[in-house]
């Protein structure tokens, strides 16, 4: 079923809290997500959309699999920037990039972490596992949005 992709619901039965104000999310709806999996396929998610009605933000119920903003699944991502290249199905510009992303960022949310484990003594595998990086970071509001960070080549120049 090249080309195809498989629909996936994500849902949770627990309540989500804002990671801003603290406050219950409630359901706003639905939106789709294409990930490209490690062995090339593509899986639609449908994901839900919460709000918090106390701060008004909009907040997606992301399952541990994705990657804010990246089109590639966590495990991908995670092969590509521990030197797995030979297990991922993408082309050599964009590995690059993904390299360039979490060159800049990784170092970022390792510090993150850094200040959990201070400030409510969380503890995390050592080394900190990568989508144990990613899930701290997001659920803290701390992700960086991709337009603070350029991975493009050309624009980082320009």
């Amino acid at each position: 079923m090249k080309g195809k992709a498989n629909f996936c619901f994500v849902r949770t039965n627990e309540a989500g809290y804002c990671p801003i104000c603290g406050e219950k999310l409630t359901v706003r709806g639905e939106r789709q997500r294409i990930v490209t999996e490690s062995d090339g396929e593509k899986r639609k998610l449908i994901i839900r959309r919460l709000k918090c009605d106390k701060c008004r933000k909009i907040h997606h119920e992301l399952p541990d699999c994705i990657v804010p903003y990246k089109r590639h699944s966590a495990e991908t991502i995670e092969n590509i920037i521990s030197g797995k290249n030979d297990k991922v199905p993408c082309e050599t510009g964009t590995i690059r990039r993904i390299m360039q992303w979490w060159k800049i960022a990784g170092e970022y949310y390792l510090n993150i972490l850094k200040s959990l484990t201070e400030k409510y003594q969380i503890e995390f595998h050592e080394p900190p596992k990568f989508r144990e990086i990613i899930r701290a970071v997001v659920n803290t509001n701390n992700w960086l949005c991709p337009k603070i960070i350029c991975t493009r080549t050309e624009l980082a120049t320009g």
